[in-house]
């Protein structure tokens, strides 16, 4: 196994771009935005999907309607139908995810997202890619399944669980008593937690147990927030600063 990836300073060092350094003219999760990215030395977070032929492929939504126009769901469609989508009505593809570790090669670390699927086997998919990966990385996912088989898959890995207020009902009690809970912590194991600037502070941060990365930090108030209660962010381009985090160098 080729990957450096179990070095994990850099997930607390390094600010960390959300779906790379986009804007009007660079659309997030494509070739530019994360050339931007790197060209300034922050690291970047980007998701993936599976494609109805199981091709790992580089996007956020599972409905392509925001992003290109087309009112379908990626996960319903093949490769062959992605390759002609163009977000923002740019000229810049969808690329697949080998395509993307291929791109960044290693010059700045990763942070990759597994987004839920309809389907079994992105875990295993992602996992293949990622052993052959000559970087720094980490996983993460929303769905505590999917961070479950990846890491049985490969124990080393560097994954954390994705935590919001905003997908659930839950009172923030709640939330802290099922990271807490002792059953959770054996069946899943993670490194960090990922959660919302706007939810912190929550109380498992103040016992020290889990390194925290706050997103999306956007404004000057969810950056004070994320300075408090959380070791890294996830930012985008209209933050005011980096503070703590980093120069801000755009």
């Amino acid at each position: 196994m080729r990957s450096k990836n179990f070095d994990d300073a850099w997930l607390y060092s390094t600010p960390i771009t959300h779906r790379g350094l986009y804007d009007e003219n660079y659309p997030e999760n494509t070739k530019p935005a994360f050339e931007q990215a790197i060209s300034l030395g922050y690291g970047i977070e980007m998701d993936v999907q599976m494609t109805l032929d199981n091709v790992l492929v580089v996007y956020h939504d599972n409905n392509l309607k925001r992003v290109c126009g087309v009112d379908k769901d990626i996960r319903d469609i093949t490769y062959e139908e992605v390759k002609t989508l163009r977000p923002g009505g740019k000229d810049y593809p969808i690329m697949t995810f080998r395509e993307f570790l291929d791109f960044v090669d290693g010059r700045v670390p990763v942070l990759v997202e597994v987004k839920h699927q309809k389907r079994k086997g992105i875990e295993k998919l992602v996992v293949d890619e990622l052993k052959n990966y000559n970087g720094k990385f980490a996983v993460q996912s929303f769905n505590p399944q999917i961070v479950y088989r990846m890491t049985k898959l490969a124990p080393k890995f560097i994954a954390g669980v994705l935590v919001t207020r905003e997908k659930s009902s839950l009172a923030p009690w709640i939330i802290n008593k099922l990271i807490h809970a002792f059953a959770f912590k054996l069946y899943i194991k993670f490194n960090f937690l990922s959660l919302r600037a706007q939810d912190l502070p929550v109380s498992y941060k103040r016992t020290g147990k889990y390194k925290v990365i706050a997103w999306t930090v956007k404004t000057e108030e969810d950056l004070k927030n994320a300075e408090k209660y959380a070791d890294n962010i996830i930012f985008e381009k209209d933050v005011p600063s980096l503070s703590k985090f980093g120069e801000k160098k755009f």
